[in-house]
């Protein structure tokens, strides 16, 4: 009787972690303290920037290939791999962007010119050679040419979102369409002419992170895909004993990271294989 009740203890024990991990498979770590920020590019890569500004490349194996330290150190507050051609950083501290090829050489890089931009809170790459700006001086929204260095067009944003606080906390162009996320107010979606489409009511508490249609984010041990066409929710619980505040999607893998730690799941292995 007592050998009985020990196996039952023990198959009580393990069957959840064993469900867990068939679930999702077995993760690659990479262990990196004063991670900041993370991006994905369309070839398995993971770019990975630390509290410095200095920037780091890490193949779909978690293992170390390239990296990149800038001449000026400082924190980025903006790191993007997602396009097919380049890598764009934007450091809000330094009032500086820099555009990389595939292999983290630099191919443009510069302040943001404070005679047409006062203060450069947020930047992401868009197309034809623009970087979209929030000017947090005079609250637009402006298209920097960075190849003429001149600003192309310019929106009121207090005017397109006229009762919001325009605390805006990260901006992402995707898919053609411009993306804000507003302290405490959700996720703002803008034409390419700036003009506004419609409104997400999501508090986000991580960068502004998508696959194919649907924004992720993680709330309450869920990972949570939003499609921003049709507000449909899908929702997934996140793999068990991970510290992830933050999420990452790409064709090859789900990575999930925090402050000290990347955690890589093959796509195909997890309960996202067929999206």
């Amino acid at each position: 009787m007592k050998i009985f009740l020990s196996l039952l203890i023990f198959l009580i024990a393990v069957i959840p972690i064993s469900a867990q991990h068939s679930e999702w498979g077995q993760p690659k770590v990479i262990s990196f303290p004063r991670l900041d920020l993370l991006s994905l590019d369309n070839q398995g890569f993971i770019f990975i920037a630390d509290l410095e500004g200095n920037l780091y490349q890490y193949n779909k194996e978690g293992l170390r290939v390239n990296n990149f330290s800038p001449h000026r150190q400082g924190s980025l507050t903006q790191l993007e791999a997602a396009w097919t051609v380049n890598i764009f950083t934007f450091s809000a501290d330094l009032q500086e962007y820099r555009v990389l090829d595939r292999f983290i050489n630099p191919v443009a890089e510069n302040r943001i010119p404070m005679q047409f931009i006062t203060l450069a809170k947020a930047a992401t790459l868009g197309n034809n050679s623009i970087i979209w700006v929030y000017d947090e001086a005079d609250l637009n929204i402006k298209q920097l040419d960075y190849r003429q260095n001149r600003v192309i067009q310019s929106q009121p944003l207090n005017l397109i979102l006229d009762r919001s606080s325009l605390d805006v906390k990260d901006i992402r162009e995707y898919q053609n369409m411009l993306f804000l996320n507003i302290e405490d107010e959700g996720v703002y979606i803008l034409d390419n002419q700036a003009n506004f489409l419609q409104q997400i009511p999501k508090n986000l508490n991580q960068k502004l992170s998508f696959w194919k249609n649907s924004l992720l984010s993680i709330e309450e041990g869920n990972l949570i895909l939003t499609n921003f066409q049709n507000s449909k929710q899908d929702s997934f619980s996140i793999p068990e004993g991970i510290t992830a505040d933050q999420v990452s999607i790409n064709a090859y893998a789900v990575i999930f990271y925090g402050k000290e730690k990347v955690w890589i799941y093959p796509k195909g292995e997890s309960p996202l294989s067929e999206k």
